[in-house]
């Protein structure tokens, strides 16, 4: 959905007139119609739509935060059926400053990558997330221990080892996100793992 609101340049994103329409427009392949599938589609959809995000980012030296909803309004399907069509189609408009600040400064995806790594919600992650940080890293490499990857990754983890059970999932996510991010230069050492400046996935246009 951020794809589409920087590509067309505008905050309301259509999302069809039903929900398997939606799916499509995602990449996603509907179920089949099995029910329970559907019903937590829609509680994920409503969830985001009501949702509240604090965010924090470094740009041009500078720490910036965003705090807010970034959905404005949603107008989602009157059928409670997959594949039966609404009276009419449904949108999604994001919020006027979250709109802003993805236009400053969100940073494209290969979504053909993306789509390879739909096994792994972790892998999708890491994806993302060494999308928008590895062109933003200067001359010297940055180095991210375990602890932290753990705080932002798998606070789940729970058990006998929660941190060994951990490290052991992140790497193989890792490794799934470089063999479709081959530009990015990440390297294992002792306590985490070392960041290098690449460039992104997609470059910038001019």
């Amino acid at each position: 959905m951020n794809t589409y609101a920087v590509r067309h340049n505008t905050p309301e994103i259509p999302i069809g007139d039903s929900a398997s329409g939606f799916l499509r427009m995602l990449g996603k392949q509907s179920n089949g119609g099995k029910r329970g599938s559907f019903t937590m589609f829609r509680k994920q959809v409503q969830a985001l739509a009501a949702c509240r995000m604090t965010l924090g980012y470094n740009s041009d030296d500078r720490a910036h935060t965003y705090d807010g909803k970034p959905i404005k309004h949603f107008e989602a399907w009157l059928s409670s059926r997959e594949n039966e069509r609404s009276l009419w189609p449904g949108s999604m408009t994001l919020s006027d400053d979250y709109y802003q600040t993805l236009k400053q400064h969100a940073v494209p995806l290969d979504l053909r990558a993306y789509t390879d790594l739909k096994g792994s919600a972790l892998a999708m992650d890491v994806y993302m997330w060494l999308a928008q940080r590895l062109h933003r890293i200067g001359p010297r490499p940055a180095i991210v221990h375990w602890s932290s990857l753990r705080e932002q990754f798998g606070q789940e983890y729970q058990g006998k080892d929660p941190g060994k059970d951990f490290k052991k999932k992140f790497q193989l996510a890792l490794r799934a996100a470089l063999v479709v991010y081959p530009q990015a230069k990440v390297r294992r050492v002792t306590g985490g793992i070392m960041l290098m400046a690449s460039p992104p996935p997609v470059p910038f246009k001019d």
